[in-house]
């Protein structure tokens, strides 16, 4: 048993860092397409979807990024997702390196002192020690903390017209929603002995994770590429997702933090990450 949980948890962590690769390689590929285009917003999502899809390079972006998903789906059965989430900024590494090379970004040295922050982040948070995930038996939890993210949703989008980078935490909010209903998915799905059980029991959590997937993938994470530097807006939305999961993962499903000054120190250098590349101008 302890084998085959060793093998499940480094299962985990290697389609964690394949799915973080994933989605921070899609958007430098989409942005090279988005900067091609007219400016997107949300008020004709009809016209600039359209808009969207005819863009080889966008759509080459939004399928690594769908396929990520899936690595991400599983990841998170394997390990759970206070432990996965924290992995999504390693492939930042990735996300700077071409931003630089294919997008002409220039990295100045506050910005890259922020990437090592953030860089190192999920390891202290690795080291926190956290307990694998239950599912919850009371909704209102999950309801509580839905309705937190929509309000702040909300609250920062009046405000993305005079200040770009508000699509970052945007686009984390509904992440981290699409999150929670990934992990409650995989939760009730793997949960029931009869796999077809289990997908009918899941089919609420299913369809919230696609809206909120699509929302993100589709709407939130195109207005900001093209509004942001790449390395910017990925490292702050990757961020601020990952603190607002773990977060939806102590009071959703009950995970424990065990050895709080690693996580503290995790928490220190994601924050000070954050503000370093919110000061960060190409």
């Amino acid at each position: 048993m302890l084998q085959l949980l060793l093998t499940d948890s480094v299962l985990g962590i290697i389609l964690a860092v394949i799915t973080s690769l994933l989605w921070n390689i899609a958007p430098i590929i989409q942005k090279e397409a988005l900067s091609e285009m007219e400016e997107i917003d949300a008020k004709n999502p009809m016209k600039h979807t359209r808009a969207l899809f005819a863009k080889p390079r966008w759509v080459l972006g939004f399928l690594m990024a769908l396929v990520g998903g899936l690595t991400y789906l599983f990841a998170t059965q394997l390990a759970g997702i206070v432990v996965i989430q924290p992995l999504m900024n390693i492939g930042l590494i990735a996300l700077v390196y071409l931003s630089s090379k294919r997008l002409d970004e220039k990295i100045d040295l506050q910005a890259v002192i922020g990437i090592i922050l953030l860089i190192f982040t999920p390891v202290f948070i690795a080291l926190g020690g956290v307990s694998e995930p239950v599912m919850f038996i009371d909704y209102t939890g999950i309801l509580l903390y839905s309705l937190v993210m929509i309000v702040g949703v909300g609250a920062l989008a009046g405000g993305t017209r005079r200040i770009a980078i508000l699509w970052a935490p945007i686009t984390a909010f509904v992440q981290a929603l699409a999150a929670q209903f990934t992990q409650w998915f995989t939760l009730v799905l793997f949960g029931e002995t009869d796999i077809l059980q289990g997908f009918i029991s899941a089919l609420l959590p299913l369809i919230l994770l696609g809206v909120f997937t699509a929302i993100a993938a589709v709407y939130t994470v195109s207005i900001g590429l093209q509004r942001n530097p790449a390395s910017r807006f990925n490292a702050i939305t990757g961020t601020i997702s990952m603190f607002a999961v773990i977060l939806g993962g102590v009071i959703i499903f009950g995970q424990v933090i065990s050895e709080i000054l690693f996580y503290g120190v995790g928490l220190t250098f994601g924050l000070i990450g954050v503000v370093l590349l919110s000061k960060y101008q190409d």
